[in-house]
């Protein structure tokens, strides 16, 4: 019986989702059929109770017999062979099959489970080849690969996948769902073979559609088939004579049977067989591709596998075009950044620093309002707020966030400091603390106003139902998707990961600046300051390495020396592999450890005539004067072995990946470490943890 909901029966029904043990559904897809072996293949411990439709004996047969005796000879080497290719990095092995008796082909995917008792199993699953591939199949293939490769934004590549996917199999819908920062989803590209077929870009759906567990199973094998929502799951039936065998985690599978709350989703949807396919952005899960069936129909795993091999491929091309992005961001980030410490001009005062570059922060970062708080001082370039407002924020600032140093809101009339700006009309707020004595109190500040948002749900969100399933109160799955739209106020748009870097650079430069013109003012304090600005302008605060700034001085110097006097020069940019990833799983601490324990170990191996610097965030830069390419690249590969055999408390074994160029005579600072960034990035895109010129 269906009930509408109250806010406990929500929280209920949400936590009871998040919790269905899809991983074990007791139950295979009724097209196909599961066998689960001991590792050596001795004796069947488990199998789903259709097996007989391909084996010609009912699971109590098969129970009855060693392995060897229901088996094929032939099927028994397959078995096997596929066995000894599964490792860590090959989780499952694949094989085709003819069953004489029954008279079909099939398609077997092996692979090994650990149950909680350390007991290992292997798993078969059977699929019928009822679809034979088009002969021209492979050219059809490397023709969507070379067109999705070919596009050239992120847009266009996202169509380019859905275009192609649809060109490899046989879904009459193919769609991209794209993940925001709290788990819903968008249509984001979608592609119909007909045009009567209902559309959903654009549309929105709530994370509740795909809960925790289902986006964590994608962690674990990243694609999903259903085959039918109407034929019925052939359960798994346990072998009576084996004691205590838990029940089969299917993760790794594709035969794991449907939910049937799933299913009723599908159905409501109109889809009657589905495939998706999770798109990463390195590690993180960022969305979906998903191709809808609206008639019965067969896919051949060819088509699934190529369709996985189209997917990963689109995500290494848009995760570079999401780099390439950023660049162009972080380029026009450096051209302001050169101009506040142009040592070719007077130091000027702090508000005279924002003054010159404020309104190219303004259009940079999309908002109304830049403030500098230094001091005493208040300076302000933009749409103006109240000075007693200001002093009020960075005061709260300085309370509650100067250990971080980092505070933004998109929603500030939900925020701690709502009532501060409760008389403003700004709704977003980036607050950076500018890195100097901390008894000065600066804060760089950027605000936005309003961003009204108008999103279009697939069905409306709010008009949630729950039911009974196996005894726990769970989300009814919704009758209608049709569009529904939600004007979302009060909220600024989001500030980007890129963009608090960005802040966070600008306002340590900001503080060089202040402390430079602090410097020049007082002379009674001159050599003491002169010091502090020395270490500032030079040092990289975390690494104590040098920074940026002092390494674009050093390979100027450098480079003009070798041009003059025709000695060789070469520079080694590497990057932490993955570095992300450990901030996310253990924070920014340990992410900072690994970064001082590096440049610690790697800045012991330098001759005195090198150079290692930090060149931003992840990224090293190493001048090795008088040094040719052969002998730079042992000396990235040294690098690289040392960093291998570093092992930190948390994050375990660090690696990097080295990009080298040598100078060549026509070469300005830019060519040299741009040829240098481009073989770095050939090495991640070759693995990562690898030395490759330029």
């Amino acid at each position: 019986m269906v009930e509408k909901l109250n806010d406990t029966e929500l929280s209920e029904a949400l936590e009871n989702c998040a919790k269905e043990p899809i991983h074990i559904p007791g139950a295979v897809q009724g097209h196909g059929a599961l066998v689960a072996f001991d590792t050596q293949f001795q004796q069947v411990l488990a199998c789903s109770e259709n097996i007989e439709n391909f084996l010609g004996c009912n699971p109590e047969q098969l129970f009855g017999k060693s392995a060897a005796d229901c088996f094929a000879d032939n099927l028994m080497t397959a078995m096997q062979r596929a066995a000894n290719r599964l490792d860590p990095a090959t989780p499952t092995a694949s094989f085709e099959y003819s069953f004489e008796q029954a008279d079909i082909d099939v398609f077997c995917t092996l692979f090994k489970i650990r149950q909680q008792q350390s007991q290992q199993l292997l798993i078969l699953e059977i699929e019928p080849l009822y679809v034979k591939l088009a002969s021209d199949f492979t050219s059809t293939v490397r023709q969507q690969f070379g067109r999705v490769q070919a596009a050239k934004t992120e847009q266009q590549t996202l169509q380019q996948l859905v275009k192609s996917a649809a060109a490899i199999s046989n879904f009459e819908r193919v769609l991209v769902y794209k993940f925001d920062s709290e788990w819903n989803g968008e249509v984001v590209a979608e592609y119909l073979r007909e045009s009567d077929i209902s559309s959903f870009m654009g549309q929105h759906f709530p994370a509740s559609d795909i809960p925790p567990q289902v986006r964590d199973m994608y962690r674990v094998n990243a694609a999903r088939k259903i085959a039918s929502t109407s034929m019925p799951a052939a359960q798994l039936v346990q072998n009576p004579d084996i004691e205590a065998l838990e029940p089969l985690d299917l993760s790794l599978g594709m035969l794991r049977a449907v939910s049937p709350i799933h299913a009723v989703y599908m159905e409501n949807m109109g889809i009657c067989r589905s495939l998706s396919i999770a798109i990463f952005d390195e590690k993180k899960l960022w969305g979906i591709l998903s191709c809808h069936g609206l008639r019965p129909a067969q896919t051949n795993p060819y088509q699934r596998h190529a369709l996985h091999s189209l997917v990963m491929m689109a995500s290494q091309r848009l995760m570079l075009q999401r780099q390439y992005q950023a660049l162009q961001f972080f380029d026009k980030v450096e051209q302001s950044r050169k101009a506040l410490l142009d040592p070719d001009k007077d130091i000027m005062a702090p508000e005279q620093l924002l003054k010159s570059q404020g309104k190219r922060w303004l259009k940079l970062f999309q908002i109304e309002l830049v403030v500098l708080v230094h001091g005493n001082e208040i300076s302000q370039v933009g749409e103006k707020l109240p000075l007693s407002t200001l002093v009020e924020l960075a005061e709260w600032l300085r309370k509650k966030h100067w250990i971080t140093g980092l505070y933004s809101s998109r929603e500030l009339g939900a925020s701690d400091c709502s009532m501060l700006l409760k008389d403003t009309d700004f709704r977003g707020l980036l607050a950076v603390s500018m890195p100097y004595e901390k008894e000065l109190n600066g804060w760089l500040l950027m605000f936005r106003r309003e961003a009204v948002e108008v999103k279009t749900w697939a069905g409306q969100p709010e008009k949630t139902e729950t039911q009974q399933f196996k005894g726990r109160t769970v989300l009814s799955p919704r009758r209608s998707f049709v569009g529904w739209q939600e004007q979302l106020q009060g909220r600024s748009i989001e500030w980007t990961d890129d963009e608090k870097q960005a802040a966070k650079t600008l306002a340590e430069d900001l503080a060089i600046g202040a402390s430079a013109y602090q410097i020049e003012q007082l002379n009674s304090q001159l050599q003491q300051a002169n010091d502090r600005l020395e270490h500032l302008v030079h040092t990289d605060a975390l690494t104590q390495l040098w920074n940026r700034y002092h390494m674009e001085q050093a390979l100027d110097e450098e480079l003009s020396r070798a041009q003059r006097h025709g000695h060789p020069l070469s520079v080694i940019i590497f990057d932490i592999d993955n570095f992300k990833q450990i901030n996310d799983d253990y924070g920014h601490d340990v992410g900072d450890e690994v970064l001082k324990g590096i440049s610690k170990a790697l800045d012991s191996l330098m001759r005195k005539s090198d150079a290692l610097g930090r060149w931003g965030g992840e990224e090293f830069l190493v001048i090795a004067p008088e040094v040719e390419l052969d002998n730079a690249m042992e000396l990235a590969e040294r690098l690289r072995q040392v960093m291998a055999d570093i092992e930190f408390d948390k994050a375990g074994v660090v690696t990097a990946s080295f990009g080298v160029a040598e100078l060549d005579q026509a070469d300005t600072r830019s060519d040299l470490v741009r040829r240098a960034d481009k073989a770095l990035y050939r090495a991640k895109n070759e693995g990562r943890n690898r030395v490759y010129s330029e």
